[in-house]
């Protein structure tokens, strides 16, 4: 179960790391899909966000959502934030985590191979039926099924987004006639601090598990999060020694 949504961020979590300027420039793949005719016109829509192949959410919506967490967790080259870290793709997996058996809901264990020992982090595990009720209930919705209504209509995680995305779109061409992907940072963190705080607490929990996660679901590429926060991530089996444990400050 994802951890719930922290207390309302406000001015002061999104002004955590100071304000860096301007969007970060990236490649960006020809959009899904997207005819020779539009490709032009799709990719400056796109704005400079790299599209992953096979992403669950529609190229559009991937570039929003890439632009709204460089707006919460914004970093740079020296000091790594949401898109540094791939934070929008843990995000994208979670939402399509059904399009693989296992879904990619629970990595394995009890090791990820990165200090010795077997890598059965990435050895997803099977749900169960309650599990699998519940989790497709809340990425997917109740979709009118009668076993996942018993209390009441859900609205899945991926529409949710997906609504509050074309919301703060449409926030954005009001306010500075582009597309939110095409907006400079400064801009987008202007649109956040007016969202709506559910949305955004949420967003930003999503955001902070993408940058500093464990790399198996998808985000803190090559443990970019990790080495902002001075963290080693998973030790075992090596463990550490007793002075170690006793001494962290001597490394």
């Amino acid at each position: 179960m994802p951890p719930a949504p922290p207390p309302d961020p406000g001015p002061a979590t999104l002004e955590r790391r100071g304000f860096l300027g301007g969007a970060l420039v990236l490649v960006v793949a020809a959009p899904l899909g997207a005819s020779a005719c539009r490709r032009e016109d799709a990719a400056e829509e796109l704005g400079p966000w790299e599209i992953p192949e096979g992403t669950t959410l529609a190229p559009r919506y991937y570039a929003a959502l890439a632009a709204l967490f460089d707006a919460l967790i914004p970093g740079d080259a020296t000091e790594p934030g949401a898109t540094e870290a791939r934070a929008a793709y843990h995000l994208d997996q979670l939402l399509g985590a059904f399009r693989t058996s296992p879904p990619r809901i629970f990595a394995g264990g009890p090791y990820s191979g990165r200090h010795g020992g077997l890598d059965g982090f990435s050895e997803f595990q099977p749900l169960t039926r309650v599990e699998t009720l519940r989790w497709r209930t809340y990425l997917e919705g109740s979709l009118g099924l009668p076993e996942r209504e018993w209390n009441g209509p859900v609205v899945g995680l991926r529409a949710t987004y997906e609504a509050a995305l074309d919301a703060l779109e449409g926030e954005a061409r009001l306010s500075y006639g582009a597309g939110l992907a095409t907006l400079s940072r400064e801009q987008r963190r202007s649109l956040v601090g007016g969202m709506d705080s559910g949305f955004r607490d949420l967003a930003y929990v999503h955001a902070v598990e993408g940058t500093y996660g464990d790399p198996v679901y998808g985000g803190n590429f090559e443990g970019r999060g990790w080495a902002v926060i001075d963290y080693e991530g998973d030790r075992q089996p090596l463990g550490f020694t007793a002075h170690e444990m006793a001494h962290p400050e001597d490394g």
